[in-house]
């Protein structure tokens, strides 16, 4: 898919060493005609200086002010950013003196509608300019805005110079990220000629080259190189005499030029619009033509839901932001009582309890750690609940809230709380439960669950193994703290598999070891070192026979860790099995190993766990383990955990080289802010997963597998496989991220879905061996400097398994069109005399299913708007190619990813025949037609012009059709009076040499159109030196 950069930034020490990203709605929202727009600042910008900070501050708020007002000029008087959010670091409250500064869960950077990043010890040419990532559909939102504190601070005018107007340029980036439309200008050093899909310059419908873009006059300025002369730019690859540096340089002096359009040259003066109907150029061959059907950004920006019944304002309207400065909170600290009919505790137990949670622990939070948040539910009884929650079960959930302003509602919470008439606890729902509601504050640096378990479990030997559930807690950067009454202690492995402390308790010592259940969750929430340092690598299910030993692999991210692996082995088997495991320096350790310890059993009484606990003694290798048996065949789980050690350096925010980062996951879907209406008519409404994978600058181009595990309301989960192929819904092949497609069952199809991914990536036995395919290289996941970086491929690889991490709620889903797949590679192969051959491959029925489509509908017309409609499809009217066209080839669908040829006889008539467009789509067999392709022409001369009539009540248009094969004439009429006016076609991008201009380009000049590669020009450099 098109990622805009190769750069992210993390959240926080304690959340990043996780090496994941839980990909939560966006922060913006909208009231009315105003947006509320979110700014998060990396934890880690320390490197900033002191006084630049709040020039920093005030640099930002002037930069979104004039974007509000050249956002509220570009959509009519529409929309404007109404309010924005500054998410400072906590260490930056100081230098606000004065202002109000609130702390918040809601806003972080994981939401941030943009983040600012430091540019700690960078490239500079890397990191300087603001970009925007979407790795989406067209019209769909993107995931966030991104940009380092240099460029707004502007020093010596350097991000003028470069990029233009700081304020247009986050308006170029927000466009990509609300309204999910991509740039318009080619990419320099590509040639249609080598197949490029977005070259520099193209062929244009009158057979003239010319620049690659859209806009509505002639742009004044020349081709320069990197010298400032004269160079001419090739029109092929294999020009003589050209210049593959040269770029067209616009003249910034010019008085007057085009007012459009924001997605190609952003920076010259005189632009302050989108393209529209009137101007776009359908014929240019780039990213918003390809990916949005030859529409215009105007045309697809106003399909979005935000214009939705909304109305202009008037021109004068204040469009100045009101500004709010935020800090993230400190730990979230979940209390969740067991108020169960106790068979182990009775009231004076229970009671004592809830004292001590109100009179002193909240207090004590309150006073301690101010800025933590704080939540109370109670588990008890047999049944499971509606609460919507992941497990169903807790009762009388209060969601965390700021302690410092709520520590009387939550005391008086607590305080109220009675046993209730049920018996027994199904504890391990009641976990999943505290997971699920500690999602949200996964951002924050760790959170403490304390659960009190006062009775027997219910259902002991219907649990699962515990895993899952830690696997939960771990994910969401959380520690159980656990107090258990009684001499069972079945919390204790779940407990030390989070990283937590466990608090055995009787009758005679319950009050003290409760209290000290207290200090210690007071130590975590006051303590940054007590974050939870645990990476979770995988879980799998292994089966080993006597002939045939199941072996797998961990891989170590750090050298100053401990890897943690757990074995799952049935109670049943006794002396007739051996697992063996290899520690990164050679060392074989075995059952009789001092390193190994089985403890305890699973949850579900039905597992012994052996557990091994190793110490790495080297980098940049992956170890082994086997599972063997001398009897029948046995299944089990394994589970492998590495646990970070204190000394770790985990570098945070500024993207960097690989050697320096950890693994980052993002995951997302389709829809707005986690919720998709397969209603929605403007765009395409299918249920996809995006998971992106980096590691500072470099995108995972391979992976072995990445799968997503679609958990769905009726409690049924279903596989589906994310790749990177660049087939839909994948946008771009190998840039880092995997997309996938789901379908929802037939019925019950509406509800709230939740999503895991797991991910398994290459790696290399031996450090020589090559990779085949060479594309098949994997991310090294070391700390230090892997030398097979550089060479291809790395003999270490990564394994991560994200349990439910993003929840997707579906709506109207009985209104769901699954339409064939788009043809994205549709082309003319050739054109002699009056025969045009036409080829593409043929699509999917469905995604996923290898079935044929039922029918093809090629398109042709002198007016792109008749083939094109503005839904991006072929509209009812158009002409279609003929049965009695065809001389060659056919029009009768091809078996799936089969190559499909059909030559057409296309008579033009006249000593200067018009330009002819096409498209082409396809139809299912239940009948929905697909989105059209990328339209594609033939050469020739500007076609007649359009020419309207107003009569009363009836506007009638006429064109005049000069290709033999057509009806000659049509027209159109609509049923409302209207005044006389005429329409030409959209003017393309004309370039006129200036000779006047002496003076050396601007740096604003020279970068001009490249700035804005952000998707295919930063990531083909950044992969070529990367990779």
């Amino acid at each position: 898919m098109s990622a805009r950069s190769l750069t992210t930034i993390r959240l926080a020490v304690a959340f990043f060493v996780l090496g994941i990203l839980l990909g939560t709605s966006a922060a913006i929202s909208l009231d009315k005609n105003g947006y509320e727009f979110t700014v998060a600042i990396s934890e880690d910008a320390m490197d900033m200086a002191d006084d630049q900070r709040l020039p920093f501050l005030e640099a930002l708020k002037a930069t979104l002010t004039s974007t509000s007002r050249m956002l509220f000029d570009a959509t009519d008087n529409m929309l404007y950013f109404q309010k924005v959010n500054i998410l400072v670091p906590s260490s930056w409250i100081s230098i606000l003196s004065g202002a109000q500064v609130t702390a918040t869960s809601k806003h972080n950077y994981l939401n941030a509608d943009m983040r600012i990043e430091t540019t700690k010890n960078e490239a500079q040419s890397l990191i300087q300019p603001a970009r925007s990532y979407n790795s989406k559909m067209c019209g769909q939102p993107g995931e966030y805005i991104i940009a380092p504190p240099q460029f707004f601070l502007d020093v010596n005018g350097a991000t003028v110079a470069k990029y233009g107007d700081k304020a247009k340029v986050i308006l170029h980036e927000f466009a990509h990220y609300r309204y999910g439309v991509h740039d318009e200008h080619g990419i320099p050093e590509t040639f249609s000629d080598l197949g490029a899909k977005f070259p520099y310059t193209y062929l244009n419908p009158r057979g003239e080259w010319q620049l690659t873009g859209s806009n509505d006059s002639k742009i004044e300025g020349s081709y320069k190189n990197a010298a400032g002369g004269d160079c001419t730019y090739p029109n092929t690859s294999d020009a003589p005499g050209a210049d593959l540096k040269c770029r067209f340089i616009a003249d910034m002096t010019a008085t007057t030029g085009p007012s459009s359009s924001l997605m190609f040259m952003p920076f010259l003066p005189t632009v302050s619009k989108f393209s529209d109907e009137n101007n776009h150029d359908r014929a240019a061959p780039n990213k918003q033509n390809y990916w949005c059907r030859n529409r215009s950004t105007k045309t697809v920006i106003t399909k979005n839901p935000d214009f939705s019944n909304l109305s202009p304002l008037a021109s004068n309207t204040p469009t100045t932001p009101q500004f709010s400065y935020l800090v993230r909170a400190s730990q979230a600290v979940y209390i969740v009582l067991d108020t169960s009919n106790h068979t182990l505790a009775d009231n004076t137990v229970f009671n004592n309890i809830k004292t001590e949670i109100a009179r002193r622990m909240i207090p004590q939070l309150a006073a301690l750690s101010p800025r933590s948040f704080v939540g109370i539910a109670t588990m008890g009884g047999s049944t499971v609940t509606s609460n919507g929650r992941l497990g169903g079960y807790l009762t009388e959930i209060q969601s965390p809230v700021l302690v410092s302003e709520n520590e009387q509602i939550l005391v008086n919470k607590v305080t109220a709380l009675t046993r209730s008439a049920g018996q027994g606890l199904l504890l391990e729902k009641a976990i999943l439960d505290v997971g699920d509601i500690l999602t949200e504050f996964t951002h924050l640096s760790g959170s403490i669950a304390l659960l009190v378990k006062l009775n027997d479990i219910t259902g002991e030997q219907q649990m699962n193994v515990e895993c899952e559930a830690t696997h939960l807690l771990n994910s969401r950067s959380a520690r159980l703290v656990t107090f258990e009454f009684g001499s069972n202690n079945v919390l204790v492995r779940s407990t030390l598999m989070s990283g937590g402390t466990h608090f055995p308790a009787d009758s005679t010592n319950y009050q003290s070891v409760f209290s000290s259940a207290i200090n210690k969750t007071l130590e975590l929430t006051g303590e940054s070192r007590y974050q939870n340092r645990r990476i979770q690598l995988v879980r799998d299910q292994f089966t080993t026979l006597a002939s045939k030993p199941f072996r797998g692999f961990y891989t170590v991210d750090y050298l100053d860790s401990v890897i943690e692996l757990h074995f799952f082995v049935p109670v049943s088997r006794t002396s007739d099995y051996e697992i063996s495991v290899n520690n990164t320096d050679g060392t074989t350790y075995t059952l009789l190993s001092q390193e190994h310890k089985q403890l305890y059993l699973s949850w579900d009484k039905k597992y012994k766990v052996h557990t091994f606990q190793l110490t790495p003694l080297a980098k940049s290798v992956t170890a082994t383990y086997s599972v063997s048996t001398s009897g029948a065949e046995m299944t089990g789980y394994v589970e492998a955990i590495e646990v970070l050690g204190n000394n770790v350096a985990v570098h945070v925010g500024g993207g960097g080289q690989a050697e320096t980062r950890v693994v980052e996951v993002e995951v997302y879907t389709s829809g707005n802010n986690g919720v998709l209406n397969m209603a929605a008519v403007n765009e395409d409404t299918s249920f996809l997963v995006y998971a992106s994978v980096r590691k500072g600058y470099m995108a995972s181009r391979a992976l072995k597998s990445a799968v997503a595990m679609i958990h769905g309301p009726t409690g049924i989960t279903e596989n589906i496989s994310l790749r990177d192929d660049g087939l839909y819904p994948d946008l771009l092949e190998r840039d880092g991220i995997y997309s996938g497609f789901y379908r929802p069952p037939t019925s019950p199809s509406n509800g709230n879905y939740r999503i895991s991914v797991r991910l398994d990536g290459f790696r290399r036995n031996d450090p020589l061996a090559p990779f085949n395919p060479p594309s098949g290289r994997s991310m090294p996941i070391d700390q230090t400097e892997d030398p097979s970086f550089t060479e291809g491929g790395s003999t270490t690889s990564f394994q991560r398994w994200y349990p439910y991490i993003k929840n997707l709620q579906v709506q109207a889903a009985n209104f769901y069109e699954e339409k064939p797949l788009r043809i994205m590679d549709f082309m003319i192969v050739s054109s002699v005399n009056d025969n045009v051959t036409f080829k593409w491959t043929a699509p999917q029925n469905s995604y996923g299913k290898n079935d044929s489509v039922a029918s093809y509908r090629l398109a042709y017309s002198s007016y792109p708007s008749d083939i094109i409609d503005d839904k991006g499809s072929i509209p009812t009217s158009a002409v279609l190619v003929k049965d009695s066209d065809i001389v060659g080839g056919t029009l009768t669908p091809a078996k799936p990813y089969e190559t499909q040829t059909v030559t057409v006889r296309m008579q033009r008539v006249g000593p200067s025949p018009p330009t002819i467009y096409f498209t082409i789509s396809s139809g299912s067999t239940t009948g929905f037609q697909s989105y059209t392709a990328p339209m594609v022409y033939l050469t020739g001369s500007e076609p007649p012009p359009i020419t309207t009539t107003t009569v009363p009540s009836t506007v009638t248009t006429t064109r005049t059709s000069t290709v033999a094969s057509t009806v000659q004439t049509y027209s159109t009429s609509t049923q409302s009076p209207t005044t006389t006016s005429s329409s030409a076609t959209a003017t393309p991008t004309t370039v006129t040499k200036t000779t006047s201009t002496t003076m050396a380009p601007s740096d604003a000049q020279r970068i001009g159109v490249s700035f804005f590669f952000n998707s295919f020009f930063s990531l083909f450099l950044i992969l070529t030196f990367a990779l």
